[in-house]
């Protein structure tokens, strides 16, 4: 069964990022990280096959065009372009980097517009996708955010998903899984 991951990525090394790994539809771990090292750490032990970015993965002065794309469709995106933005779009571009030279596949999602796209409330989704609602009740916004990456990647893999796609990028979302 696949490995995959979702990786809700802080600008800041020392701000906590968000990491969930499912293997199918199984949950396997879930945790807030912090370094760059603890997070290829994790990558390392558990090594997934796909890792969904709650990032950019492409620098822009502005929206890109995927970007505005996705506002067309009701998703609210922040553009590239943003100072804070530009750090962690470096960041998740070094990340890539490593990763992609270990052979792992890197796509861009934005939880929360994957959330919308499947029509479901995060208690809904969890249900849908055979997982116990009452776990994100513990778990913090980035967590939660990591979670959602991950199920989206796991669709990716899959082959049920929502492709945003334009020359600057492609953001991967959810489909309509709740009516």
């Amino acid at each position: 069964m696949v490995i995959v991951a979702g990786l809700d990525l802080r600008a800041r090394r020392d701000k906590p990022s968000g990491i969930a790994f499912f293997q199918g539809k199984r949950l396997v771990f879930i945790s807030k990280v912090y370094g760059d090292e603890e997070i290829l750490s994790l990558l390392e032990k558990y090594k997934p096959k796909i890792v969904a970015f709650d990032s950019p993965l492409s620098h822009s002065r502005g929206f890109r065009r995927v970007d505005k794309k996705m506002i067309k469709m009701g998703y609210k995106v922040l553009p590239p372009g943003w100072p804070a933005m530009r750090k962690l779009v470096s960041r998740a571009l070094m990340l890539r980097e490593l990763l992609e030279r270990r052979g792992v596949v890197v796509i861009e999602t934005h939880p929360r517009s994957s959330l919308l796209s499947s029509r479901c409330s995060i208690g809904e989704l969890m249900v849908r996708e055979g997982l116990e609602p009452s776990v994100i009740g513990d778990l913090s916004k980035d967590e939660i955010d990591a979670l959602i990456a991950a199920l989206t990647a796991y669709h990716y893999v899959i082959g049920d998903y929502i492709s945003v796609k334009d020359v600057d990028g492609e953001i991967i979302l959810l489909p309509r899984i709740c009516s």
